[in-house]
């Protein structure tokens, strides 16, 4: 009888132990090398003035990213596209080059430096836009998956995606796996370019209330019918620190980068800065993340996202947990989620958890890829930053 109570007692904890295992949130980590193929093969020409202002990379690089992508969907798991879906993939081009080096320009004057080459420049327009390379492989695995139509959908704030698409290398990159997508509308066949702002061009867009309790930022959203009705939504965010949330991962990607800008204007100004995390929860809770991947190829450091400096990192995050993968970005980045109300705000409205101990890394562990991050001011000015939703 004693036996039996033991063996009882035993096979209880061990399920518990299990049941607890099974409950946590999936994380991957995968470090790309060699820096040279994965990090150095991506080139924006701004000062070439022969080209188009394009965006160039090698087949090769192409290749050893999407096998890095390929790696951290299947370490982590719970891809959730299958046969038939619709799919949205939002990636974040947030801005132009002319804006970039408007700061550039800027800053040099404030501190009678000299203004950075054309390889600064080229890496920091890396480290604040979603990679195509990334964006590719992820189109090319909702294929597989059976995705019936993929869409590439960004929310720049200020300015036109369509415009981004092309000169960020997305265009031709969609042209090559899609030979029907139209070269200016970018609609036609199974792959799409999408700009939010499309769907107030022609009116598939309405307001939306969050589904989530306590405070708001707004009673009610813009947002576009496609990204809300779609069977699977995929947030490729970037990693960077960030004047106003503090970090800017996938969740700010969604939160802030969906509601169109010709509905909230010129930088998004629409939407209560001072509440940036509960705008962030309220248009996530809408329509929640389905899986989310960072882009850490080149991540921002110091005044985010602008004003900051390019950090090489040549990762990519990835799992389920859009809260969970953004709390593991932060990590990365030498700080703490719980310091975020992007992050804490997302996970008390249900949507994930920031917690480590409810948080398995697989892949590369957090430690060999940790990096500490400066969080302070625009290199040798001295202004520093906290967000209103850094705590």
């Amino acid at each position: 009888m004693r036996k039996a109570l033991i063996l009882a007692i035993a096979c209880i904890f061990a399920l518990s132990t299990l049941a607890f295992a099974a409950a946590k949130s999936k994380v991957a980590i995968v470090k790309g090398t060699p820096h040279e193929v994965i990090g150095d093969s991506w080139e924006f020409s701004m000062f070439d003035f022969r080209k188009r202002w394009e965006t160039t990379w090698t087949p090769k690089s192409e290749k050893e990213i999407e096998k890095m992508v390929r790696k951290a969907i299947d370490l982590a798991g719970g891809f959730p596209v299958k046969k038939g879906d619709e799919v949205m993939i939002k990636v974040n081009l947030v801005q132009d080059g002319w804006f970039v080096f408007s700061l550039e320009s800027q800053r040099a004057r404030w501190t009678n430096t000299p203004m950075r080459d054309a390889k600064w420049f080229n890496h920091q327009m890396q480290s604040i836009l979603t990679d195509g390379r990334i964006a590719r492989a992820v189109a090319l695995i909702c294929k597989e998956k059976g995705a019936k139509k993929v869409t590439i959908v960004s929310g720049p704030n200020a300015g036109h995606a369509h415009a981004y698409f092309l000169v960020y290398g997305y265009v031709d990159m969609a042209k090559k796996l899609n030979r029907a997508m139209d070269q200016w509308t970018h609609k036609g066949g199974w792959l799409e370019l999408y700009d939010v702002s499309d769907s107030v061009a022609d009116g598939t867009w309405k307001y939306y209330k969050p589904k989530r309790r306590g405070l708001h930022g707004l009673s009610q959203y813009p947002l576009p019918n496609k990204w809300v009705n779609a069977d699977v939504r995929i947030s490729i965010g970037k990693m960077k620190t960030h004047d106003n949330a503090g970090v800017s991962l996938t969740l700010k990607n969604v939160g802030i980068g969906i509601p169109p800008v010709r509905l909230v204007g010129a930088i998004k100004l629409g939407l209560p800065h001072d509440k940036t995390q509960w705008v962030v929860a309220d248009v996530n809770s809408i329509a929640p993340i389905d899986y989310a991947i960072v882009d850490a190829i080149w991540a921002v450091e110091g005044w985010g996202a602008f004003y900051g400096e390019p950090v090489s990192m040549d990762l990519i995050i990835a799992g389920k947990d859009a809260v969970a993968v953004d709390a593991t970005g932060t990590r990365v980045m030498g700080l703490q989620p719980s310091h975020y109300g992007v992050i804490r705000a997302c996970a008390d409205s249900g949507l994930g958890t920031w917690k480590a101990e409810e948080i398995e890394v697989v892949g590369d562990s957090l430690a060999s890829v940790m990096r500490q991050f400066d969080i302070g001011a625009i290199r040798g000015v001295g202004l520093y930053h906290t967000g209103p939703t850094a705590w």
